[in-house]
């Protein structure tokens, strides 16, 4: 599976509801914010993670999660 992102379960932690208010706290353009929010495998840029880190004092490691393929050992 590789990199996906943790975004909405991110955003509920830090206090925003639902994608509108995660959208309204980071400033980012509403497209780019509801596709990360509704979609894990979205893979934010760096200027996106750099947004969500200045908005939050978070570090990309919060919102963000290495999944090892199951099948990575063959």
């Amino acid at each position: 599976m590789g990199m996906i992102n943790t975004i909405a379960e991110f955003a509920k932690a830090q206090g925003c509801k639902n994608a509108y208010e995660f959208w309204k706290v980071t400033g980012l353009s509403q497209p780019t914010t509801y596709r990360l929010y509704n979609d894990p495998s979205a893979y934010p840029s760096k200027e996106t993670q750099e947004a969500i880190c200045k908005a939050f004092n978070a570090q990309p490691g919060e919102f963000l999660q290495y999944v090892p393929d199951d099948n990575e050992d063959e």
